[in-house]
């Protein structure tokens, strides 16, 4: 028997469903840091986090979220060499990210590699996935000669959040304003950068609306009016945190200030 296989909990048909408002942070790269914070959700990469990090928050009663890139390839995933063994899977690279390219999510092959990364999720513990460009429709199809499109994201994160759920795993949507409404009905939230920024708060608070949260980060580098940031148009109800930069995120945060009455 593979040690997946042997480490994934029993299909279950029940998962966590975390509140519109909860408090969190996300830390995507090392080290975590404070462990401490005066919030309910940590948002840690699924592969680099220390499994003593995800059990110390376990053991104080917090939620993690294990975050991946779904939709593209990096050259530093224990998985990496698999997925290059398709070579038809792998497409253009991310602007602004060299080392990043675009998958074929339509495949069987990239799915499977995905649903693997959920039972690594699972044995670890997560109690949910922050799946990760999964947008590729909205940037130039991926650079297939068949390009990507907002379908095909939707019917990838039906099959992503039906395997997810399968397990016990909630999952929620990353950034991809443009499938918001075909997917709000099957995940558990939104994590959205820099709606303030680009004026499309609007576009996720469906989420609040249906009792979902969103998980919201401006980064101030580019978006400096912190009230702004923390209370623009659409956001009532977001659970927002502030970053430095786009570029990473380390454990450095800022919390939003009390709304001025």
């Amino acid at each position: 028997m593979g040690l997946i296989g042997s480490s994934v909990a029993a299909p279950t048909s029940t998962w966590w469903q975390p509140a519109v408002g909860t408090t969190w942070q996300c830390v995507l790269d090392q080290p975590v840091g404070s462990l401490t914070l005066p919030v309910q959700i940590y948002d840690f990469d699924l592969f680099n986090t220390p499994q003593s990090s995800i059990d110390t928050l376990h053991a104080a009663g917090k939620q993690v979220i294990c975050y991946f890139s779904a939709g593209t390839y990096e050259p530093d995933r224990p998985d990496s060499a698999e997925i290059l063994s398709d070579p038809s899977a792998v497409g253009a690279t991310l602007d602004g990210w060299p080392d990043e390219k675009w998958l074929d999510i339509r495949t069987d092959f990239i799915v499977n590699i995905m649903k693997a990364r959920i039972d690594t999720a699972v044995s670890k513990g997560c109690d949910g996935v922050d799946p990760d460009n999964i947008d590729g429709y909205d940037n130039g199809g991926g650079g297939f000669s068949t390009p990507l499109t907002a379908s095909d994201s939707v019917t990838f994160m039906t099959q992503l959040s039906t395997y997810a759920h399968s397990q016990g795993l909630a999952i929620g949507l990353k950034n991809a304003g443009g499938i918001v409404e075909d997917t709000l009905s099957f995940l558990d939230w939104s994590v959205n950068e820099q709606c303030v920024q680009y004026d499309e708060c609007d576009t996720f608070s469906p989420f609040i609306s249906a009792g979902k949260p969103v998980f919201h980060i401006e980064y101030l580098d580019q978006s400096p009016d912190v009230q702004q940031d923390c209370y623009g148009p659409n956001t009532t109800g977001f659970s927002t945190i502030l970053k430095q930069d786009e570029d990473d995120l380390p454990a450095a945060v800022q919390f939003c200030p009390a709304q001025s009455s």
